[in-house]
């Protein structure tokens, strides 16, 4: 189903300016959603809508997913390179031994990018902003921050990544100091700004 069908009624209002200047022109994209469906959290308010889920470009994981195919190279390198050697000290069940635990090493490099991909995910409701950050299965961290509370949006691009994939970093300020919280590797950085823009303002205005 097309996002713009899931829009609700209550963002047909006017002020709502990112609804026709960013929601309507939005190509899908499983790293930026606007108004998903099967989005749940905890303490999630009975009446509070889900606006925008966003998760980090794929192009974060490019290291991740180069170094998963070359480890299990290195190997068979080594193999190839001592070849003209004797086999001495079993060197071909050695070899084969490496492999395999490259091969693991390899897996556990590869789901751990993508679990990384699916879980590392921002929240954008008309109430807040929640931001869950997973370094893996023993350590997260996760950031809940209320409109009313934000001071300051800000973005950023990300060199000649952003000019062949749109995709930069947001930075979030409340009245304290430092940033509180940064979206990496955002898709369509700009727009994702705007919207947060709007519902800040509103918020502050009392209209939200």
């Amino acid at each position: 189903m097309s996002h713009k069908n899931n829009i609700p009624k209550k963002f047909k209002d006017k002020k709502f300016t990112f609804i026709e200047s960013i929601v309507e022109p939005l190509e899908e994209d499983n790293s930026l959603q606007f108004f998903p469906k099967d989005i749940k959290f905890v303490r999630k308010e009975k009446d509070e809508e889900i606006i925008l889920v966003t998760r980090r470009h794929w192009i974060a994981y490019v290291t991740h997913i180069f170094i998963a195919f070359i480890v299990p190279i290195i190997p068979i390198v080594l193999l190839f390179l001592s070849s003209g050697h004797p086999d001495i000290y079993g060197k071909g069940t050695i070899y084969i031994g490496l492999f395999v635990a490259s091969i693991v090493i390899s897996i556990n490099i590869f789901v751990t990018a993508l679990v990384q991909w699916f879980y590392n995910v921002s929240v954008i409701t008309d109430k807040r902003i929640l931001s869950l950050n997973v370094v893996n299965i023993f350590q997260h961290k996760y950031t809940e921050i209320l409109w009313t509370k934000i001071q300051d949006v800000s973005h950023d691009s990300i060199g000649p990544l952003n000019s062949l994939f749109d995709i930069g970093n947001v930075y979030i300020d409340t009245a304290g100091e430092g940033v509180d919280l940064i979206l990496k590797f955002v898709p369509r950085p700009r727009d994702v700004q705007d919207v947060i823009d709007n519902l800040v303002d509103l918020a502050h205005k009392g209209e939200l």
